[in-house]
């Protein structure tokens, strides 16, 4: 038996299996697994009779993974090829619930949560997805009073452990097949300072942050912010195509453009060799490096307007 419910509550669903199924059997019904309580003949199920699929419970009695010492609270993974749980993560395998009680290695028996909602979420799907005319499909409005500290409402972590994968970042995607209005984003972030809101510091509506290796890397290229434009065949540029677009806007926005900056850029240094260099030629007072094409090109720079 690979399920056995011992606790005294438990979630269940009714469902008409896919065929016959045993008692404790684990089944993915849908997106739900979840197991079996009683057996399901092929006679109940000509008959078009419902089975009881439970999908969670404080305490279920599993067929565990042997060679793991399970440890309370480790997550647990359903692996349908071995038809057991397992501590260990794997594409293949379903996290359905958390350790309920330790277990020795050589254990073939283990305890586990159920939580069915631990599984992905979906909302929706490319052949079916959420249609909506007006509001959102998430909306959520998050304060604080937190005076020190870091404040992070929500957080989306990744971690590659498999050499050779590409990706690992959370994907904004917008389609269209028709002429849309003035404009347009896949993503949009926004700091609104309001009345009196400032910064003792540096303030931005968007920060890319890459952390470097503390040991050099033998190739590749790395950058903390990316800019692609992909131009299939028969692409055009409209009224124009650019890496980067930038704009001043408000009722003040002669401020700015009579005392603001193009670009802040700290710590560049001061080297011939590097991104900035004070030069000492008489006809420039600086260049900054660029590669382009493969190239290094100096943008040549002076430090004041004559």
């Amino acid at each position: 038996m690979e399920c056995e419910v011992t606790s005294k509550t438990y979630h269940q669903l009714e469902v008409v299996p896919s065929g016959a199924t045993v008692v404790g059997e684990v089944e993915l019904f849908n997106q739900t697994h979840g197991f079996y309580m009683t057996a399901f003949t092929a006679a109940m199920l000509a008959l078009n009779e419902s089975a009881t699929l439970i999908t969670e419970a404080e305490n279920v009695r599993v067929t565990k993974a042997s060679g793991q010492t399970w440890v309370s609270g480790q997550w647990v993974y359903w692996d349908e090829g071995s038809s057991n749980f397992t501590t260990v993560p794997a594409s293949d395998r379903f996290c359905v619930g958390k350790v309920q009680r330790a277990a020795a290695n050589a254990a073939v028996i283990g305890f586990i949560q159920m939580q069915d909602n631990l599984h992905p979420i979906q909302m929706g799907t490319t052949a079916v997805p959420i249609t909506i005319v007006a509001g959102r499909v998430v909306d959520i409005h998050v304060t604080s009073s937190q005076s020190s500290g870091n404040v992070e409402p929500f957080v989306l972590e990744t971690i590659l452990t498999g050499a050779g994968a590409v990706g690992g970042r959370a994907l904004f995607k917008m389609s269209t097949e028709v002429t849309l209005g003035g404009w347009a984003n896949a993503l949009k972030s926004i700091v609104d300072l309001g009345t009196a809101g400032a910064v003792a510091g540096l303030i931005s509506s968007f920060c890319a942050e890459m952390v470097m290796a503390t040991t050099a890397p033998g190739g590749g290229n790395y950058v903390a912010l990316e800019a692609e434009l992909v131009y299939p065949s028969g692409a055009g540029v409209g009224a124009g195509a650019a890496y980067m677009y930038c704009n001043v806007q408000g009722d003040d926005k002669a401020t700015f453009q009579g005392s603001g900056y193009f670009a802040i850029i700290d710590n560049a240094g001061d080297s011939n060799t590097g991104l900035f260099y004070v030069n000492t030629k008489t006809d420039t007072d600086a260049y900054l490096r660029w590669r382009i094409n493969g190239t290094d090109y100096f943008m040549l720079l002076a430090a004041d307007v004559s």
